[in-house]
């Protein structure tokens, strides 16, 4: 569930009110909107929630004026209780769809400026999901979906990820250069078929390059984590290149911030997300970590219970100044 920090607290403010108003002393009234809200959101947020919601219950307590939650201490300890186990439950939640996930790490840069680069595979048919560290010191990420009437899509995405790492190893080859180098790979394995894929590069430096070929926007959040109001915006307006397969010129390459968490997607997502695309890429950029961040922009906007819904890999660049 997609939560600020402001709703959160305003949604259990509400909810203290309106149980005092009507005379409420089971502690089930005053829980169940931090509980239920709490248990679908981001463990921090649950963690807020249960916390507001508990000094709310101690001032019902300690100001008689206002008829709320009863002061014993059978009462206290039992909703003391609940509002802990409500964090523990949003974090089990978020560790279920974690598992359902691979995640690769890989640190670049040194000095002022360092990236921290992460990929996250769910191993789906037909997704294209490879990083690679350069013999230069800098990364390579490409991820995408094989589209189309394709009969082996799982066959088309690993021939495409062994040339990438091929490509990768030897070093003599541009970001700008890789779409061409595709094309005629995807011809054979997708002849009515593409590749809808987006490349990214880290330099030795740590500055970030993306290559689009079919892929969606590329999203940054930038400021920093205290900023309520900062958002998740684009940063390579316009249009990208055709996907691999198709006859076309040359994408432009398109310089990443540097002072921002970069978020990039496929096709895959924007489809399973269609109707609030940005708001769940500014969403899965909150996290507190990187890695955490990558495993939320994987999961579907309704996973089914005990189980993960996934939509393909996902890579997140974090911006951080200074030394880790």
């Amino acid at each position: 569930m997609r939560i600020s920090t402001r709703t959160a607290l305003l949604a259990v403010t509400g909810n203290a009110v309106v149980m005092g108003a009507v005379g409420v002393t089971a502690p089930i009234g005053w829980l169940l909107v931090p509980g239920l809200a709490g248990m679908a959101s981001r463990p921090r947020i649950a963690a807020l929630m249960s916390g507001w919601a508990g000094a709310l219950i101690l001032l019902s307590v300690a100001l008689p004026i206002v008829p709320g939650h009863r002061g014993d201490g059978g009462s206290l300890t039992a909703s003391a209780i609940c509002l802990a186990v409500v964090p523990v439950l949003s974090w089990q939640r978020l560790t279920r769809r974690t598992r359902a996930t691979a995640t690769s790490i890989i640190d670049v840069g040194a000095g002022g400026l360092r990236r921290r680069v992460v990929l996250a595979v769910s191993g789906l048919p037909g997704e294209v999901a490879v990083m690679v560290r350069l013999p230069s010191g800098g990364v390579w990420a490409m991820i995408g979906l094989v589209m189309g009437h394709v009969p082996d899509p799982a066959r088309c995405a690993e021939a495409v990820e062994r040339r990438f790492r091929a490509a990768a190893q030897r070093g003599h080859l541009g970001l700008r250069q890789l779409p061409a180098l595709f094309a005629p790979l995807v011809r054979r394995y997708a002849p009515d078929g593409y590749v809808a894929a987006t490349f990214v590069q880290v330099d030795p430096a740590g500055t970030g390059v993306a290559l689009r070929c079919g892929g969606p926007e590329i999203f940054a959040l930038q400021g920093t984590a205290d900023e309520w109001d900062r958002q998740a915006v684009v940063v390579d307006a316009g249009p990208g290149g055709l996907p691999l397969g198709a006859v076309s010129e040359t994408p432009v390459a398109r310089q990443l911030p540097d002072d921002a968490r970069i978020a990039v997607v496929t096709a895959g997502y924007v489809l399973a997300h269609h109707d609030d695309y940005a708001g769940a890429v500014d969403h899965a950029l909150r996290s507190a970590d990187a890695d955490i961040a990558a495993v939320w922009l994987l999961t579907g906007p309704a996973p089914v219970p005990g189980r993960a819904s996934l939509t393909g890999p996902a890579v997140v660049i974090d911006g951080v100044a200074g030394e880790r």
